[in-house]
């Protein structure tokens, strides 16, 4: 054999060893990519946290409907979300929100806050209004029929006092649609048992709470459910999410419930004035007139 045909199959036997270098260089290649990209594929580790499932205002009193469970990544969980496993959905029912959350957001202890914790009736209360105590007696608080979140009338009973001798006796409703945000320590994040009221929380602009101040003083107060329906009594929208009203639409006096008490007479009625001179002292009638509640007062909320 010839030194031409050597050389020639050696550098057959060259590139042969060449070709199958390079493809087994080529294949590992491909399957090291082909692992990297399984690896990369692969789901990261997930969770479970509450978020709201739908915009959820300042003031919202959270029910099942309100928040949902949604897969988050292990990776991005926080010790104040609240986590499958850990924690439960009926921990956040009855709480009321304090911070603004939108659809999705991930459900905080600090966005939230549960009844007799500090801020609750602060986040309950819509924007201007103020939060003010009323005392109760059984029959006042209905019968223990008033819930939280209620509708309600305040009506003032109490004694116009004319003179020593002349004492009339007077009913009057004096706020409209006043929305009941607790009723004694419980509210409406606690349900609905029944139980004899003594006291009552209102929702009450800054006028009205002014007013309720010296209601007390005035005489005692009463509570009177309202529908949810407007029977045109009042003068007040059928929606029930509308303002309260200070305005007293009507009044009931002594003579109108029992013939026995005196009815004010505006036009004949006399005050006496009794008048010392020295050792005499002589009584003088003197004609006034005397003005029973005002059927429609200014509506100064």
């Amino acid at each position: 054999m010839n030194p031409r045909s050597l050389i020639l199959i050696a550098v057959a036997l060259v590139g042969v060893v060449g070709v199958v270098f390079f493809t087994r260089s080529f294949l590992a290649d491909v399957q090291q990519q082909a692992n990297q990209a399984q690896v990369v594929s692969a789901p990261a580790p997930t969770a479970k946290i509450l978020v709201a499932a739908k915009e959820l205002p300042v003031g919202t009193i959270l029910t099942a409907e309100h928040v949902a469970w949604q897969p988050w990544p292990e990776a991005g969980l926080n010790d104040a979300y609240f986590q499958g496993g850990k924690n439960k959905l009926n921990e956040v029912e009855g709480k009321v929100v304090r911070s603004p959350l939108n659809r999705g957001e991930p459900m905080t202890a600090s966005a939230v806050v549960a009844q007799g914790e500090r801020g609750f009736l602060a986040a309950v209360l819509s924007p201007g209004m103020r939060a003010v105590t009323v005392k109760l007696s059984p029959v006042a608080s209905v019968g223990g029929f008033v819930f939280p979140g209620d509708r309600v009338d305040v009506i003032l009973s109490h004694t116009i006092e004319i003179s020593r001798s002349e004492k009339y006796t007077a009913a009057e409703t004096v706020f409209q649609n006043v929305r009941v945000l607790a009723v004694d320590q419980r509210s409406a994040a606690q349900g609905e048992k029944i139980q004899v009221a003594k006291t009552a929380t209102i929702e009450v602009t800054p006028k009205m709470a002014e007013k309720v101040a010296m209601l007390e003083k005035l005489g005692t107060l009463s509570l009177a459910l309202r529908s949810l329906m407007n029977d045109g009594t009042y003068t007040v929208a059928a929606n029930p999410d509308s303002p309260p009203i200070s305005r007293t639409v009507s009044h009931t006096l002594g003579h109108e419930v029992s013939r026995f008490l005196p009815a004010m007479d505006e036009d004949s009625a006399t005050s006496t004035v009794r008048v010392s001179r020295g050792n005499k002292i002589s009584t003088i009638e003197t004609g006034r007139t005397v003005r029973g509640p005002a059927s429609a007062q200014g509506d100064d909320q």
